[in-house]
């Protein structure tokens, strides 16, 4: 399996050139703007997309006996399905007397260098590259062996009467994208229960019990970083973590410093959330850029260290040469997958500080991080969590029964329209102060 990058003028364009090129089953990693551009990274197999193109050729071969160059008629099938650009036949120019020779024949011409910036560019893209596939790769490896966990776990579950009363909640819990581990230990609680109500609460509390009850505060002073996955909302937790902090402390003994982290569009978006708050941002490119920031800053009472997400574990081993007594703070989505999880959670060799929690709404489905939480063999306190993308609707303490209601909510509405035990459970879900402030 490769990675490829396509440009296209927008996200229609480069699918279909993707199809195009690829066949139909070409996996899209990822797809954003780029200097006006869409870009799309898909993961494609090699032999696929040989076949693909073999099978391009043996078209064009035939439309060549009908007439025609084989090599022309080559290249404009290729261009009709993205396969190389439009092509344009070669103007002929047969110099004149007149005009004289200004380069001999045997001079090559000099092939122009790449710029710093560009290869610099190309290295950050190769390594976000290889990292998008070696986390495919094992996300692939993780459903393999879940499928063959769920395989072996279904003839029990099949053999067991359930009450008629829990049925359908018995059911939504096989169907949810549950580990299979954490929903045979939460069906075998429910052997002895026959009232709806009892069965919820029991799942409930059983999640509870087996977290471990850790917590937090949100940093107030001293040096703190910021490390999780791409797209987790690093920056935005910054945001929200300096606009708390600020009851307490001035803008101006706080700032917030951008390491190593070269996305297209990330510092101009730490300098308009910062600019909101009326704190200091700075960015450090490199650890001996940022070694002078926090010589420089070493009066302000909080600093916060944004990172990127790639590269994390030797950013993390870096971070703590530079400054040891810095504090370790993991952001991750409440719905992320146990590989993002394992990557993340198992790349600081240190202790966590904390664990915040992003995009924790009413759509995220945390059970793969309850999972990983109950089994880690180091406990991570939870600090803080946010529901919302907009940064001024601030940050909730983080609790393991709002995780366990989360989850629990996700498989209760197929049920809700056939028991009114479900509705008094809802009622108090919408009391829960992580979604409703």
């Amino acid at each position: 399996m490769e990675l490829k990058r396509i440009l296209a003028r927008d996200s229609r364009s480069a699918t279909e050139q993707a199809l195009a090129r690829f066949g139909p089953n070409v996996f899209v990693i990822s797809n954003q703007r780029l200097a006006g551009q869409t870009e799309l990274v898909v993961a494609v197999d090699v032999q696929a997309a040989q076949s693909h193109e073999e099978e391009l050729v043996a078209t064009t071969q035939a439309t060549a006996s009908a007439g025609g160059n084989f090599e022309t008629n080559l290249r404009v099938a290729k261009s009709a399905v993205g396969l190389e650009p439009e092509f344009a036949p070669e103007a002929s120019f047969t110099p004149t007397p007149s005009t004289p020779s200004t380069t001999p024949s045997s001079t090559p011409t000099p092939t122009p260098k790449p710029t710093p910036s560009a290869s610099a560019e190309n290295d950050r893209d190769w390594i976000r590259s290889r990292e998008i596939v070696a986390t495919v790769r094992e996300e692939i490896a993780a459903l393999r062996q879940e499928f063959r966990l769920s395989q072996k776990s279904q003839l029990w579950q099949s053999e067991q009467n359930w009450p008629e009363a829990i049925a359908p909640l018995v059911q939504g819990l096989q169907e949810a994208a549950v580990p299979a581990s954490l929903r045979t230990l939460l069906l075998d609680g429910l052997r002895e229960q026959s009232h709806l109500g009892a069965a919820i609460d029991t799942i409930t509390q059983q999640l509870v019990f087996n977290l471990p009850d850790l917590r937090a505060p949100a940093p107030a002073s001293g040096i703190h970083v910021l490390a999780g996955s791409s797209g987790s909302g690093k920056t935005t937790m910054a945001a929200r973590l300096v606009q708390r902090a600020q009851q307490d402390i001035p803008a101006e003994q706080m700032a917030v410093i951008a390491f190593k982290d070269q996305r297209a569009g990330a510092w101009h978006q730490t300098q308009m959330l910062c600019a909101q708050s009326g704190v200091d941002c700075y960015r450090a490119k490199d650890g001996e850029t940022l070694a002078l920031l926090l010589a420089e800053l070493s009066e302000r009472r909080l600093i916060l260290i944004d990172t990127p997400g790639v590269q994390l574990k030797e950013n993390l081993v870096e971070l703590q040469r530079l400054c040891p007594a810095a504090s370790w703070h993991a952001v991750l989505p409440a719905d992320a997958s146990s590989v993002t999880l394992q990557r993340v959670l198992g790349a600081n060799p240190l202790a966590w500080a904390s664990l915040m929690v992003s995009k924790l709404d009413e759509s995220s489905a945390p059970w793969p991080l309850l999972h990983y939480l109950m089994q880690a063999a180091k406990p991570i306190p939870l600090s803080v969590a946010s529901g919302s993308e907009q940064v001024g609707d601030g940050l909730t303490e983080l609790t393991p029964a709002m995780l366990a209601d989360l989850a629990v909510a996700q498989w209760m509405p197929p049920v809700q329209s056939a028991f009114a035990d479900v509705a008094n459970w809802a009622a108090r879900w919408n009391e829960v102060p992580a979604l409703h402030g």
